[in-house]
């Protein structure tokens, strides 16, 4: 199966147990129906059916999730549906997610394009760090596999990233990140830390869903720091920050105020100098004139 996902751009895989009864052999046909929908306008989707321990050893494979299911592969990255089985659902789901919706960060193109220090315009962000080794970490793929599965699901009301640590060491130590996965939401300048509940019994995929649109609010979060992690002094000079700056904007303003009033003020003593001494001089010139007609 992991050759078979790797050679072909579009997969669609049932994953099923050994024994499938009438519930999985209805959602089975639905799939298959709407795969064959969705070829219309697919001509390159494939659609694969696999017992879940074949499945178990293929790519990304969330184990959290129950079977069966349908796992949809694009350029080998895997996603899972939680819609309605109906043939039209998912044939539109097979079209409207051939496209990946997570985008790839690194050193260079993290605050530019997730802008998370300044909270501004580019929206939330829920981003999953990772290493290159993670398809061999299995807590690594499940949240890659639940990364791409909530991104198709909800593509228009956040943005995700991805971060390879191995090729982005400046944020691995900006995070203070020491083991992957971890998954966090960038949301007005804070980071919110996204944690699996063992207990819940619900899927990762079910369970990131619910964090990024509330769950995070219920959860602590920290103020996005600027650059790498450090003691406690760093810390409060990170939270300082922006009123320092505020702060060393309102004296750079009276200062600049000051040297030009102060310029004004030269420049009226200047004038009133000026305007004192020529008349002085007129003054001087009428007298001079006055004394020499009473000679004559």
């Amino acid at each position: 199966l992991t050759q078979y996902v790797l050679d072909h751009r579009l997969v669609a895989v049932f994953v099923y147990s050994g024994s499938c009864d009438k519930e999985c052999a209805d959602k089975r046909q639905v799939a298959a129906d709407g795969w064959l929908q969705s070829t219309d306008f697919l001509d390159d989707i494939v659609f694969v059916q696999s017992d879940v321990s074949v499945t178990r050893t293929g790519p990304w494979f969330d184990d959290e999730q129950t079977l069966p299911l349908l796992l949809y592969y694009r350029d080998a990255l895997p996603i899972v549906y939680a819609g309605e089985w109906s043939v039209d659902m998912l044939s539109m789901w097979f079209s409207d997610s051939q496209e990946s919706a997570v985008h790839e960060l690194t050193d260079d193109t993290f605050e530019h394009d997730t802008q998370a220090a300044t909270g501004a315009t580019t929206g939330d962000w829920l981003v999953l760090f990772t290493s290159t080794e993670y398809t061999k970490c299995p807590k690594c793929s499940s949240r890659f596999t639940s990364l791409h599965t909530v991104a198709s699901r909800l593509r228009s009301r956040f943005v995700f990233g991805l971060v390879n640590l191995d090729r982005s060491p400046k944020l691995k130590e900006r995070f203070g990140i020491e083991v992957v996965p971890e998954l966090y939401l960038f949301r007005r300048g804070r980071m919110h830390e996204f944690a699996v509940d063992a207990q819940s019994g619900d899927s990762i995929s079910k369970q990131l869903e619910a964090f990024i649109t509330g769950g995070y609010e219920k959860k602590d979060s920290q103020k996005v720091n600027l650059g790498p992690r450090k003691g406690a002094a760093s810390s409060l000079l990170q939270e300082l920050l922006p009123y320092l700056m505020v702060l060393g904007g309102i004296v750079l303003f009276f200062i600049i105020a000051g040297a030009i009033l102060e310029r004004i003020a030269k420049r009226q003593k200047k004038k009133s100098k000026s305007k004192s001494t020529d008349g002085d001089a007129s003054s001087s010139r009428s007298s001079s004139g006055a004394g020499a007609r009473r000679r004559v």
